[in-house]
């Protein structure tokens, strides 16, 4: 199972040795079984009223209150306002608030007044960019597909479409329901080809791609369903029964099955409507025609080759020479011709059946093919002595000339054939020939855009690069309209087969697509029979009875907000997860949030204005080190979204444009987006990623690690990213010296500037009289932009109290 939950494809690939070595079969034994019937998360929600300990009204805060006064713990008061005004604006926004915004909640001595400054974070567009970024680490979100060979492109260009409808999903307040059937089924649900919400499939389709392996793309989207939406290790029964949770290995096969139905379209539909008018969008139009008139011309050109009198020589001749040769022997005498191999063996295949079944049509051929050259002439003269039993058209050949030897018999075929095949040579091969290389069984009877099947690794990595070449002008030209990376059903609807210790190579029994057994509402396992049961498994996960689904994610949020979940395990509820510290708490939330419609920001609203969650952070009591039951705020490290994001703000250098595609966040060309527009490489992800504990977009993440190592500090010091922020700051800071025509106090003014600007507050007398020491009396632009990067890399910038 470890190999399963670490989700590399040569993890799988080293497990399938390891299961067929030790014929590991597994099954979930009876002990797993009695567990489940007990575990807390497979039963039903539990409607408790909350407790009321000393007047406590917030049901967040009884529930608490009662674990905090049961163990005789001392709860922290709550935290002065400016402290909140930084807590709600990292948490909700991601970014640091600006002085004003803090000293004016400061003195707002309404009772409402947090819940005024809740209200209007969470109508704020920067609240969808900061939530949206949490939920594409569970989305394993990239805009690349991983490791490809071949010359394949690796890009996603429309990996941006999704993580745009994911913002604006948060931004909105859509139900969270919705939120979680549109990611499923979308194509299911609306009605136009065009609409918005196509966009949503991207959950299943931006994951990574395995080499193209199907059967690991799949178990990857099994992944993020399972434990992305419901905190359950599903994939861990690919290969036999799960060990420690109730899910035997046809429940695996019976999710497999679903979303074995569902494709990807080869063409991608454009979601709203382009702009006709708009000349970067017709610059767009024009060089992707020209870019799509390459490809089909390279795919002509080998066509063309395969049917040209000489190709068709070519191809006769080698099946000729390696008529009986074994596969492999022929394959290689292809290609040492520098011919098509597949295409080789195609000819060869067709010729034995055709000279027994098609003697009119092959007659010549072997009457030829069975005596030497030496005896041609022989031959020649009884064939021309029964012209009825040969097809007019390759007898004029032998009147005109007799051939020497059968290579001349292979010209004569080929010569006709050629003809056949153009479409503008009228009557004059024959109509037997005609049907003959317009049947489906003819070797080169095929379209020309089905020549690429045919291909070996040179002209296949050549196609590769052209199609590429496609795939970067959609991703970056800026007329390119956005596409949704969607899924829609097969046509032809079948039952999966469960894979024998996992191996798509041998298929055994025969599952129905259904959901699984341990959370099937109401105990009843009806198999999915609307198309692929997309969205029939989006109902079953949404189902009022199925209760890790809403579980899973108020645990999510509380565990963003309070910086550790009530269930620690957060992808996790099965046997081996983590108990919860408040089930009762974790139960209310989850049913509360059902009852109100799922609604995202109402229940963030809920948690953020609880008297728990303004509490004071204070070091752990030591009868409760690890916090579990919150007597004091837990001190949060900003992650690197907000670091990145925070040091642009304070700087003034924040662009705030919404959506569009990625771009690289470090290079030639500057990026000041906010970073969650960044471009997430997922193959190669930058270093700068790797340092500050970015989401690993390879698998679905249950949430970040949290690592101290000395890149971090090197970057903070000498990285010119930071260094340029400080810039930044001094130029601001000199243009309020000069707006305030100030120069006695000067120094003065500008330490108070920094400080408002990048902590949002005012320095004490002592950083204040520190500041001024440092900055001496010349106040030069280097000495006020090494102020500004010492308060930058400071840890009240990177910590939330």
């Amino acid at each position: 199972m470890v190999f399963f939950v670490w989700k590399k494809s040569t993890c799988l690939c080293f497990f399938f040795v390891f299961t067929s070595v030790f014929n590991v079969k597994g099954t979930v034994s009876d002990d797993v079984y009695e567990k489940a019937e007990s575990h807390w998360a497979f039963k039903p929600l539990v409607e408790s009223s909350p407790p009321n300990p000393q007047g406590s009204t917030d049901p967040i805060d009884s529930y608490l209150r009662k674990r905090i006064i049961d163990r005789e713990l001392n709860p922290s008061a709550s935290a002065e306002k400016s402290t909140l005004a930084r807590r709600l604006s990292f948490d909700l926004l991601g970014l640091p608030p600006n002085f004003d915004d803090v000293e004016s909640l400061s003195k707002d001595s309404r009772p409402d007044a947090i819940s005024r400054l809740v209200d209007k974070l969470l109508a704020s567009p920067r609240f969808g960019e900061r939530w949206g970024r949490h939920w594409l680490d569970v989305a394993r979100y990239a805009d690349t597909r991983g490791y490809l060979d071949g010359g394949v492109s690796r890009s996603y260009p429309f990996a941006y479409v999704y993580r745009d409808w994911v913002v604006n999903a948060f931004n909105a307040g859509v139900p969270f329901d919705s939120f979680v059937r549109n990611q499923l089924a979308a194509d299911l649900i609306v009605e136009s080809s065009d609409h918005q919400d196509l966009a949503a499939l991207g959950f299943l389709t931006v994951g990574p791609r395995f080499l193209n392996r199907r059967h690991l793309i799949l178990d990857d989207r099994i992944d993020v369903i399972s434990r992305g939406l419901m905190g359950f290790t599903v994939v861990c029964a690919r290969c036999h029964d799960h060990f420690y949770d109730p899910i035997p290995q046809e429940d695996y096969y019976s999710l497999y099955g679903v979303l074995d139905l569902s494709i990807e379209p080869k063409q991608l539909p454009v979601i709203g409507e382009p702009d006709q008018s708009s000349p970067a969008y017709n610059e767009y139009l024009k060089k992707m025609e020209e870019l799509e008139g390459a490809v089909k011309e390279f795919l002509l050109s080998k066509w063309n080759d395969i049917r040209s009198e000489k190709g068709l020589f070519a191809y006769l001749k080698v099946a000729k020479d390696g008529y009986d040769l074994p596969d492999d022997r022929l394959d290689a005498l292809a290609a040492k011709r520098i011919l098509f191999p597949k295409l080789a063996i195609r000819w060869r295949s067709y010729l034995r059946k055709k000279q027994i079944s098609s003697k009119r049509n092959f007659s010549i051929w072997n009457a030829y093919a069975k005596v030497s050259p030496d005896s041609f002439p022989q031959v020649t003269k009884r064939v021309l002595a029964n012209p009825t039993k040969h097809l007019p058209s390759l007898l004029s050949h032998l009147e005109k000339q007799a051939p020497k030897d059968f290579d001349d018999v292979l010209s004569i075929y080929a010569k006709e054939f050629a003809l056949a095949l153009d479409s503008s040579s009228g009557d004059r091969p024959g109509k037997e020939l005609k049907r003959l290389v317009s049947s489906p069984d003819f070797p080169v009877a095929f379209d020309f855009s089905k020549v690429s099947s045919l291909f070996d690794t040179l002209d296949g990595n050549k196609l590769n690069g052209l199609r590429a070449k496609i795939v970067k002008h959609q991703a970056e030209h800026p007329g390119s309209p956005p596409r949704a990376m969607v899924l829609e059903d097969s046509k032809s609807m079948r039952n999966p087969r469960v894979f024998d210790r996992g191996n798509p190579g041998k298929r055994g029994r025969e599952v129905p697509r259904r959901f699984l057994a341990a959370l099937a509402p109401g105990g009843e396992r009806r198999p999915y029979s609307k198309g692929s049961g997309r969205l029939e498994l989006a109902e079953s996960i949404l189902h009022p009875k199925n209760p890790l689904t809403s579980r899973v994610f108020v645990n999510r949020v509380w565990d963003v907000l309070f910086g550790k979940g009530l269930v620690g395990t957060t992808s996790d509820f099965g046997l081996r997860g983590e108990l919860p510290s408040h089930p009762l708490l974790l139960d209310y939330l989850a049913q509360s949030f059902v009852n109100e419609d799922w609604d995202v920001k109402r229940l963030i609203r809920e948690i953020v204005t609880s008297a728990s969650y303004l509490r004071a952070t204070a070091p752990a009591p030591p009868a409760d080190q690890e916090n579990t039951y919150l007597s004091v705020m837990n001190r949060k490290r900003i992650d690197f979204e907000a670091m990145r994001d925070g040091m642009l703000f304070v700087s003034g250098d924040l662009d705030l444009a919404v959506a569009g595609k990625a771009a690289k966040l470090e290079g030639n060309i500057p990026n000041f987006r906010r970073t969650i527009y960044g471009f997430v490489e997922r193959q190669n992800l930058p270093d700068l990623f790797r340092t500050f504990d970015f989401a690993n977009p390879n698998i679905h993440s249950p949430g970040r690690p949290e690592t101290t190592v000395p890149q971090q500090a090197l970057y903070a010091i000498n990285n010119p990213f930071v260094i340029a922020r400080a810039e930044s700051l001094a130029c601001l800071a000199r243009s309020r010296l000069a707006l305030d025509h100030l120069s006695e106090n000067s120094p003065r003014t500008a330490v108070r500037f920094l400080f408002q600007r990048i902590l949002a507050r005012n320095p004490s007398r002592e950083e204040l009289n520190t500041s001024l020491s440092f900055l001496g009396s010349s106040l030069s632009d280097e000495a006020i932009a090494d102020l500004a990067q010492s308060l930058l890399v400071s840890n009240e910038f990177f910590f939330i109290d």
